[in-house]
């Protein structure tokens, strides 16, 4: 279990520092990512702040120019923030738990109160990656451990990509 609760010790591989030399940009991604559990400051993971920022990317990712996102399910627009990113397999599924054609933007009323609608979620996959890939994925049992560089990295990707994507809106709307 890798701690973030000192800068000193993140991104200290040498693969990582190659390609995150800046430290504010690494305070900056700590300081507005470190997730808000339960759990003390010094067990918090590489992989809950991984969840944290894939979040934010997923719902910028799939944001129009005003902000706003539609649910997969209902189809409903809603502002970014009161969107959240839904996983069609589980998170536990650690080879799908990063990736972007797993996760999308549901509402709310969709994801929470009926219970993921995880029937016409299904159908929607079904439509988007094929019936054949659903089932393959749903079959699929394989695990992947993913290493701190690899968190580091794909933490810093999607990082740059938020802020490029939060800065071309913010310009849209000036």
């Amino acid at each position: 279990m890798i701690h973030l609760n000192n800068f000193t010790k993140l991104w200290k591989t040498k693969k990582a520092l190659e390609q995150v030399e800046d430290i504010q940009l690494r305070e900056r991604i700590l300081k507005y990512y470190r997730p808000k559990t339960h759990k003390p400051k010094k067990s918090v993971t590489w992989r809950d702040l991984a969840h944290r920022v894939f979040s934010e990317y997923v719902r910028l990712y799939y944001a129009d120019d005003k902000w706003y996102c539609v649910c997969i399910t209902s189809g409903e627009k809603i502002y970014r923030k009161y969107i959240q990113a839904w996983h069609f397999l589980t998170r536990a599924n650690t080879k799908y738990t990063f990736d972007i054609t797993n996760v999308y933007p549901q509402c709310e009323r969709c994801n929470v109160i009926l219970n993921w609608n995880y029937i016409k979620y299904t159908l929607k996959m079904e439509e988007i990656l094929g019936k054949t890939e659903v089932e393959r994925r749903i079959n699929d049992k394989e695990t992947v451990e993913l290493k701190q560089y690899q968190y580091e990295k794909m933490i810093t990707e999607w990082y740059k990509f938020i802020c490029e994507k939060k800065h071309k809106l913010w310009e849209k709307d000036m």
